[in-house]
């Protein structure tokens, strides 16, 4: 066993750091802990309208015995409304804010104007925005009558954005144009193409001057592509969508088990699984939340959106989150609980005591590092094993209908069973699995802690013979 760490160590542990470390992995997992805030509102909101102002049939109060008259339904959903528009300012706006954090951070990494560039980031995504909103016109059909002079009219265009090009589905994107926006607007101001006022001009005029010439390039091009498209039947966003994003969510499932079972690897040999692979994390399956968001908030219910012929994501990061990381990557807080049944060891049992209430908020840092597990050869295969054996429960239940797809975007820090009941909107049987798999967790740990305690007692012992060697 020794011999096989060495190995894997020697051989994985560089490449997973390298990645790690590449600075636009950096520069998006910044951008989207930024935008952090934006999401966790937004998803306080999700969960006030859906399961607190829902009182409808399906809905969670439904399903636990509770009936209102259907004017009262109604009366308590008009709240709904101030939800809605919070949610709109939140997630609503995320693919038009990721292309101002992650340009900005872009500019950051490369010591040029951060606010600048990230504002040339919105403008830009803008730019490549179509500026048109198809208006049906049919509704105003009624009895075979046109109710006003619009025959010619039926399928028009006005000027105007749609905001379903601001929401989920763009955040790929968005990405894209504030990495190249960050790139050339930092080329640019590098090579000395900007204006320079004299030295006695403020420097917020001096700044404003600086932007014109980065800036007229950027839109210039940016502006060249958004208008060849558009002459072409296309635009932008559609492109990604059709070439990148739909691809990359077709390869959801590859992704989580990626996801799932070098997270835990890596941290067993002391890299942080969770930063070495950051572009799985909010680029993939962070994305692949956001758009189940998106749906759900368009029809109103997963089953209204399946009938409709949509799609959810399974392995949205959410799901991890609320069914596999139970306490942190491998699924720990099973780790505390067997100690707790089983561990005669005096270490490990301090090291479980203070560890219990941070890996209730999923945090599982003093578990990782006072055991250790990290290079613990007793500790090594139930770590790496749990969360692939997880999943897989996980995957069944989804397959067979026991749990919803996730449509909702809860902290992460949330205790196990809450986290996976608020990411669904309310289901009870998510919360019922995540308590489950903390269950499977703690069976597949308990027979390695027994283990651990006779290890403990041979060290013990050997000690005892030879006194010596210990001195």
């Amino acid at each position: 066993m020794n011999k096989l760490i060495a190995v894997l160590e020697e051989k994985v542990v560089p490449v997973a750091m390298k990645i790690g470390n590449n600075a636009y992995l950096n520069a998006i997992k910044n951008a989207f802990l930024r935008l952090m805030p934006l999401s966790l509102i937004g998803a306080m909101f999700i969960l006030i309208n859906n399961v607190f102002l829902n009182f409808g049939e399906g809905t969670f109060f439904y399903q636990m015995g509770i009936r209102l008259s259907e004017d009262t339904v109604k009366s308590i959903a008009q709240f709904q409304s101030i939800g809605n528009a919070a949610i709109n300012g939140t997630i609503g706006i995320m693919s038009l804010m990721i292309p101002y954090m992650l340009a900005s951070e872009i500019g950051k990494k490369n010591n040029v104007d951060e606010g600048a560039t990230g504002l040339m980031g919105i403008v830009s995504f803008i730019t490549l925005t179509p500026a048109a909103i198809g208006i049906d016109y049919t509704s105003l059909i009624k009895d075979g009558v046109i109710t006003i002079d619009v025959a010619s009219k039926l399928t028009q265009s006005v000027g105007g954005f749609s905001t379903s090009f601001f929401g989920g589905q763009n955040v790929i994107s968005g990405m894209l144009i504030g990495l190249f926006v960050g790139e050339l607007y930092s080329f640019i101001v590098k090579r000395g193409w900007v204006i320079k006022m004299p030295a006695n001009v403020p420097p917020a005029v001096s700044r404003s001057f600086s932007s014109l010439i980065p800036g007229f390039i950027i839109l210039t091009i940016l502006g060249s592509l958004s208008t060849i498209l558009s002459r072409n039947g296309m635009n932008f966003h559609d492109l990604i969508i059709k070439f990148i994003a739909t691809p990359l969510t077709n390869a959801g499932g590859l992704v989580g088990a990626v996801y799932v079972f070098f997270s835990a690897f890596l941290w067993f040999f002391g890299v942080h699984g969770a930063l070495a692979l950051s572009a799985l994390d909010s680029p993939v399956m962070g994305v692949m939340a956001l758009q189940n968001v998106d749906l759900f908030q368009k029809y109103g219910s997963v089953d209204a959106a399946v009938k409709a012929g949509e799609h959810f994501n399974m392995w949205a990061k959410p799901m991890i989150d609320s069914y596999i990381f139970l306490g942190g990557t491998g699924a720990t807080l099973g780790l505390v609980i067997a100690i707790f049944l089983a561990s005669k060891r005096p270490d490990w049992r301090q090291v479980a005591k203070f560890g219990l209430p941070s890996g209730i908020f999923q945090i599982n840092e003093p578990i990782l590092f006072g055991l250790p597990i990290i290079l613990n050869p007793v500790l090594f295969i139930p770590y790496i094993i749990v969360q692939p054996i997880l999943a897989i429960v996980t995957t069944i239940a989804y397959t067979i209908g026991f749990i919803p797809p996730i449509t909702n975007m809860a902290p992460w820090t949330m205790p196990v069973g809450l986290g996976a009941f608020f990411n669904t909107n309310g289901s009870i049987n998510a919360m019922i699995l995540a308590l489950v798999n903390l269950a499977i967790a703690t069976l597949i740990y308990f027979p390695f802690v027994v283990v651990g305690n006779k290890v403990a007692e041979k060290e013990r012992q050997e000690a005892l013979d030879n006194p010596e060697v210990t001195a």
